[in-house]
């Protein structure tokens, strides 16, 4: 087995005797190393952007939210939010009411979500980080008199082009007054209130221009809830796996309540994300197994340039299998070095565009970030070195098996 290994390793940095072989063996082994460092690449790139994704949601949505199966809005039992505050995991819990509504600035109108939140709501979520131009402020006591206060998204703030600060004027939002039909009388079919805009936060396109972040009690007020009704109990978890706290949350609030996860929150999301970067992996798969062919013709004519050798070797007493296994082993070892420089250029690449952002995104500022973002993983490491290792292995076995059957190049000339 040395002595086979040994004649291998020499095969593929021998020079050959045709200018033409060395072309093609350098070829083969290039297109093996690029392709493993395009999925590499391809793959790390995918990897950057859903990191990306998850840490803009996240800063969002919680850990855990637990909604109505029916219905928009329930009244919370108190002996159940004890049950679920002493589950372990969890850590805090807060309640949020959400409601469309119009809302009006000078001559500027937009359709927007009103999201009430308790003082918890920071805690369970990072909207409060976000906050890039003002204060997140929803509640301010002036000369003794309460102001509602909001934080707007950068898109909605943007559409209406409002000036933060109490010395500015307030937002008007106009909600349907329930049980009202008809327009006949429009003050008595709406519900007008004011509110003061205070900050003004940047997440990701989808929240910027569509949620308003206010208290919980003015949305109550301003819906005229009498029994403390919410939309949702969201919740964050620490020192705990995220599913095992949710099944005990489940077996406390029954079939009456849907519980989730961020994944659940946005499955859609996340599975077109996961789709599309298979989708691509596997597309370069099949390129990549295409270029690795090239191996075929390359240590078939290999053969053929090294059959006097292979006579001398048969001659001196060596087995067909020893002489498939030269050849044989020749691809699997031209197959790991291409995969080693692959693997090396890529995680290079990578490590300089994490670091110093080499290609950066068309649009400067239209996007959260100015450079393609990448995040290496070990598990793609693994999965392409199998990829491409069983494809160079294929690829080396049947020139290998149809050189040592062809007994006519074992002739001497």
């Amino acid at each position: 087995m040395k002595f086979t290994l040994r004649i291998a390793w020499r095969y593929i940095f021998s020079r050959k005797s045709t200018n033409a072989i060395n072309i093609i063996s350098g070829i083969s082994m290039s297109g093996i190393m690029i392709g493993s460092a395009a999925l590499i690449i391809v793959l790390s790139a995918f990897n950057g952007f859903e990191n990306l994704v998850q840490r803009l949601y996240n800063t969002f949505y919680p850990d855990i939210t637990v909604t109505p199966s029916y219905g928009k809005v329930f009244s919370p039992d108190s002996l159940r939010l004890q049950k679920i505050a002493h589950i372990d995991g969890v850590q805090d819990m807060s309640m949020t009411l959400e409601e469309n509504a119009l809302l009006a600035y000078n001559d500027q109108e937009h359709i927007a979500t009103i999201k009430g939140v308790d003082t918890i709501y920071k805690k369970v979520t990072a909207v409060d980080d976000s906050v890039f131009y003002g204060q997140y402020v929803l509640e301010y006591e002036y000369l003794h008199t309460q102001i509602d206060c909001a934080v707007l998204g950068s898109g909605v703030a943007s559409t209406l082009n409002v000036a933060l600060g109490l010395d500015n004027p307030s937002v008007q939002i106009f909600m349907p007054r329930r049980g009202t039909k008809g327009i006949s009388n429009i003050q008595n079919t709406f519900i007008q209130r004011s509110i003061q805009p205070m900050g003004v936060f940047r997440i990701q396109q989808e929240f910027d221009s569509k949620y308003v972040i206010t208290s919980l009690d003015f949305i109550r007020n301003m819906l005229e809830y009498q029994n403390n009704e919410i939309s949702a109990i969201e919740i964050s978890v620490k020192g705990r796996a995220v599913d095992d706290v949710m099944d005990d949350i489940e077996s406390i609030m029954g079939n009456e309540f849907t519980v989730k996860n961020r994944f659940m929150q946005n499955e859609f999301l996340y599975r077109v994300m996961r789709t599309e970067k298979w989708a691509v992996y596997f597309i370069l798969t099949f390129i990549f197994i295409i270029a690795a062919f090239n191996m075929i013709g390359s240590i078939a004519m290999l053969v053929i340039d090294k059959k006097k050798d292979i006579g001398i070797l048969r001659s001196l007493g060596a087995s067909e299998k020893s002489v498939r296994n030269i050849f044989f082993i020749q691809g699997i070892l031209q197959t790991l070095v291409s995969i080693a420089v692959g693997f090396t250029l890529a995680t290079l690449l990578c490590f300089l565009q994490m670091h110093f952002g080499l290609i950066t995104i068309p649009g400067e500022g239209t996007f959260v970030v100015t450079a393609y973002p990448i995040a290496l993983e070990w598990r793609d490491y693994v999965s392409v070195f199998l990829t491409v290792f069983i494809v160079g292995c294929i690829a080396s076995w049947f020139p290998a098996y149809m050189a040592a059957r062809q007994r006519w190049l074992f002739k001497s000339e």
